[in-house]
């Protein structure tokens, strides 16, 4: 199995969160940073294990750390992804100002394009905002990672090539949308991820997720579809191959 989307420097012991994910069959994970701390944890982390799957970038809600900064990593590091990038209009007013959220992702996008990268997106109470900037920015690819949104949201990303990130919401019975939408959207289009350690699942709850836990997302969302566990493995890895152009076999 591969996790999409996970925060590794987030947790005490990271090493040792690598060693329990691939006993339990998580072989790879992409671990992102968020912020100018992150990123740097995150180079670190990946020196200390060359074969990790990275990725570099500034969240919305760090929207005005030194950008500059952040793409010059992106630039000299040569990461797998360019991300955790995105939109957050939660909240009034907003984290950040919409207009410098914008100015970051487009940004983080455009030195994406330039070096052929993936981007992995936030997006919060920003779904249509985020398809007009991403609309305007042809050749980007990469995941909406832990999609909320409507099916019917999902589908104008997928029609821009997008891939939509399923995580530990869909393991809740009470979360409709989110469990509609994975069950709707083409197989050949879902990853798998935890966002450990910030997401909770049924049975482990923030800040105790970790990569390893990627088994309960897979099985839920196994039920969900009516195929079989197996199957969903397969097609998720291969798909993150396919998008991260990494080999994790």
């Amino acid at each position: 199995m591969f996790d999409s989307h996970c925060h590794l420097t987030d947790l005490e012991e990271p090493d040792q969160a690598l060693k329990d994910a691939r006993h339990g069959g998580v072989m790879s994970m992409l671990t992102c940073g968020y912020h100018e701390p992150s990123n740097q944890l995150t180079c670190a982390l990946h020196e200390r294990h060359p074969s990790l799957p990275f990725a570099l970038g500034l969240h919305p809600w760090f929207a005005t750390q030194d950008l500059e900064n952040v793409l010059q990593l992106i630039e000299t590091h040569h990461p797998t992804a360019v991300g955790e990038a995105g939109l957050d209009l939660w909240g009034d007013p907003p984290c950040h100002p919409v207009e410098r959220q914008i100015q970051v992702l487009e940004a983080q996008l455009q030195i994406a394009v330039r070096l052929g990268l993936p981007v992995t997106l936030h997006s919060r109470k920003a779904v249509d905002l985020l398809y007009s900037v991403l609309r305007n920015h042809p050749g980007v690819q990469g995941a909406l990672h832990a999609f909320s949104g409507s099916y019917e949201q999902a589908r104008r990303f997928l029609d821009l090539g997008m891939y939509i990130g399923v995580g530990g919401s869909v393991t809740r019975s009470r979360a409709q949308r989110v469990r509609h939408c994975a069950r709707s959207i083409p197989l050949d289009r879902i990853l798998l991820e935890t966002d450990a350690p910030a997401i909770g699942m049924d049975g482990v709850e923030p800040p105790h997720v970790r990569p390893a836990h990627l088994v309960i997302v897979r099985d839920a969302l196994a039920t969900l579809r009516q195929q079989p566990a197996e199957t969903i493995e397969a097609a998720t890895d291969e798909n993150a191959s396919r998008l991260f152009g990494i080999s994790f076999s």
